[in-house]
């Protein structure tokens, strides 16, 4: 199964401590750097160019009014051509900057910075140099080196354009000249083409409106043709002959046909209605039936003739309307013919005189065109003067750059910062693959979703180094702590959630070596005789026997010497090492553990000593080193699993399961074990570390609780009973 999101914010504060040591080390690093860089200075000036420049030509208004117009002469301040101009002064090539420069041009390049205002339409040219001094200099060179290249170019620029159109204006003035001969020469010898009614040709204008009525009528002429072949195809198609019949209706001023025969049949309908009601009640002989029935045979009648009306009208409608579309067609057809006769005769009268009254408006159109050309130029020669008198300076400089006082390069503020921020991206990416690398389960949520079983119970670790036997019994030694609540609140999510009341026969297993799973047994066992229940604690870790230390009692004689030796239970059982709680040690150590266990006699023992006690609660082996405890779930109501927290893995864990299932274990459940109070939060719910109660009944470790002596712990055990609260828990 596929590793559970991980959330960002949880993981981070976990691993807050590295994080910040990321953070330390980043801040120090650019301090470091921030010690060795060395610093620059950024001078600015601010310039502004007009942008409407004097109209030279016309594609000048269009450059204008462009958008791109200040960022182009942006770019042609750090052109090569202006950078080269400003190094040309000697007393810029004598700046200490320039000379130990391998490429100045180059370096003045990227040194550079010219960009246009955000909410204003001034450049601003910066450079950034060590020598805050020299940038200043350097910056007010390269604008007047802009300003002077600039100037320059224009006023070039405007003296070609005056020779150019001087030259032009000589040969406009000539053809003008020529032109104007040439047209007075044809109205000398062609009068007759004064004669204009409103300054047109009478027979060119008579001949345009003839085409026109010609080409509308032809429009017409189609459009007529194209609905009479329309009605011929609707007419043959069954399909479309009914659309057909509402077309020529409406074409007649006939719509209201079916209104009228649907108020015929909704009467019909309503006799009908009446005539059932009647009839159902009083029979065909009565009056009103009768009545009724003679209405209805009208009403149909009325039917009938109205649809015999309407088709007639349908009939009568579609032959006008064929007649009026074919009329119509023919008219159109006689009409173009007569039109397209005048047509040739108009064209013929009207060629003779065109041709004379078009030479005319070409030589006309030829003068004023020639005359408007003249005087485009002497407008154009004008400006030009204008511009070439005023200089053409459309840059001026708003700021001049001065030394800065503060240096740009390096900032402390970003220094630090960055180096803050690298530190802590650093760190929490080694948190992250630390987190990514660890397969270690850290939460209930993580533990539920890999395992897909119920977490039990969560407990926490002990502070301070407790001996076996005392952690074996806290529930005993520390029945008002937390952590005996916590195995309380493990037994009744236990019996009453997991397993049922059923459950006489509870396994207590781990998936490895050092999960706490014997801890956990016999504090459960405790905690389960201290609810006045007989129980047995059957310590079946044959190869490393834990039980008897915690409880101190000789395993010579254990649950090996009944398995091997056939001994009985009486000799083998240790009775109430505590209040309702008997204990069988393992026994000494055999060769063959898995082959005691897995016989026939040791599922007879297990309903012999059910048959005695009300629960009992199996301490096995782990899962994955051996095969006892797959052995011992095979005859168990109930199996839980211990896993440590900050230990069990997810891989071992839920192999763990499987072989548990594999030997089809019943009710498995988890429980938690060992949870540092630091990350309580991550494996339990409501105060901190675990399932239960929180402060309730609490008493700290180092209260009395705690300062027993290992002298007096055996009168403790004995007097050690449940409090009230928990025996109104247990009866529930």
């Amino acid at each position: 199964r596929s590793r559970p999101s991980t959330d960002l914010l949880a993981l981070a504060w976990r691993g807050r401590w590295m994080i910040l040591l990321g953070v330390v080390l980043g801040l120090v690093g650019a301090w470091v750097a921030l010690q060795q860089a060395v610093p620059r200075y950024l001078s600015t000036s601010r310039i502004y160019v007009e942008r409407q420049l004097p109209k030279l030509l016309g594609a000048d208004i269009q450059l204008a009014q462009s958008n791109a117009y200040l960022y182009t002469q942006a770019e042609l301040i750090r052109s090569t051509g202006v950078l080269n101009k400003t190094l040309e002064d000697p007393e810029v090539a004598g700046l200490e900057t320039i000379r130990s420069a391998d490429n100045p041009v180059a370096l003045l390049h990227s040194a550079l910075s010219v960009f246009v205002g955000r909410d204003d339409e001034l450049i601003n040219v910066s450079l950034e140099l060590p020598n805050r001094f020299e940038a200043a200099q350097l910056v007010n060179a390269i604008v007047d080196s802009y300003i002077t290249h600039y100037v320059e170019k224009r006023k070039h620029n405007t003296k070609e354009l005056l020779d150019i159109l001087d030259k032009e204006k000589v040969q406009r003035d000539l053809a003008l000249a020529a032109a104007r001969e040439e047209l007075e020469a044809f109205r000398e010898s062609n009068p007759e083409l004064a004669v204009h009614v409103d300054n047109q040709d009478v027979a060119s204008d008579r001949f345009s409106r003839l085409l026109n009525e010609l080409n509308q009528t032809e429009l017409e002429q189609l459009t007529a043709k194209a609905e009479m072949e329309r009605l011929k195809e609707m007419a043959a198609s069954p399909t479309l002959r009914p659309m057909l019949l509402e077309t020529a209706l409406e074409s007649v001023g006939k719509k209201d046909h079916a209104r009228s025969l649907e108020v015929l049949e909704n009467q019909r309908q309503d006799i009908e209605l009446q005539l059932a009601a009647e009839r159902a009640q009083w029979g065909d002989g009565y009056p009103k039936v009768k009545s009724l029935q003679r209405s209805l045979d009208a009403a149909e009648q009325r039917i009938r003739a109205r649809e015999e009306a309407i088709s007639t009208e349908k009939k009568l409608a579609l032959k006008a309307y064929a007649f009026n579309v074919r009329e119509q067609y023919e008219f159109l057809t006689s009409k173009l013919a007569e039109l397209r006769k005048q047509y040739q005769q108009q064209f013929n009268d009207a060629k003779e005189s065109s041709a004379n009254s078009l030479r005319m408006a070409s030589l006309e159109e030829a003068y004023h065109r020639a005359a408007q050309q003249v005087d485009t130029i002497d407008e154009r020669i004008k400006e030009l003067d204008l511009s070439n008198e005023v200089g053409a300076v459309n840059v001026s400089i708003v700021d001049s750059a001065a030394p800065a006082s503060v240096r740009s390069y390096p900032s402390r503020a970003k220094f630090l910062g960055g180096g803050a921020m690298l530190g802590a991206l650093c760190g929490f990416g080694l948190v992250w693959l630390r987190d990514f690398l660890d397969h270690r389960l850290k939460s209930v949520d993580e533990i539920e979703e890999a395992m897909q079983l119920p977490v039990l119970g969560v407990l926490r670790k002990q502070l301070g180094r407790l001996p076996r036997e005392d952690l074996g019994q806290l529930v005993a030694i520390q029945p008002r702590s937390t952590s005996a609540e916590a195995f309380r609140t493990l037994r009744t999510a236990v019996y009453l959630g997991l397993a049922g009341d059923d459950c006489q026969v509870l396994l207590v297993t781990s998936p490895s070596p050092g999960d706490g799973k014997s801890v956990v047994a016999s504090n459960l066992a405790i905690a389960t005789a201290q609810a006045d229940r007989r129980v047995l604690l059957i310590d079946a870790d044959m190869r490393k026997p834990t039980q008897h230390t915690i409880f101190q009692v000789d395993r010579k004689l254990g649950l090996s010497s009944v398995l091997s030796e056939r001994r009985p239970l009486e000799e083998a059982v240790c009775a109430e090492v505590l209040p309702s709680l008997d204990f069988l040690p393992a026994g000494a150590t055999p060769s063959n553990p898995a082959e005691l266990l897995n016989n026939d006699f040791f599922g007879e023992l297990l309903e012999r000593l059910k048959q005695r006690y009300d629960r009992i609660i199996i301490d096995s082996p782990p899962v994955m080193p051996v095969a006892d405890s797959r052995v011992i779930a095979v005859h168990s109501d109930a199996v839980l699993l211990v896993l440590r927290a900050e230990k069990s893995t997810r891989r071992l864990s839920i192999a763990a399961r499987d072989e548990l299932w594999r030997v089809r274990a019943q009710r498995l459940g988890v429980v938690v074990n060992a949870v540092p109070q630091s990350k309580g939060g991550s494996y339990g719910y409501g105060y901190g570390y675990g399932y239960g109660y929180g402060g309730y009944g609490e008493t700290a470790y180092g209260h009395d609780d705690q300062e027993v002596s290992s002298k007096g712990k055996k009168k403790r055990l004995l007097k050690s009973r449940p409090t009230e609260s928990s025996q109104v828990l247990e009866k529930l």
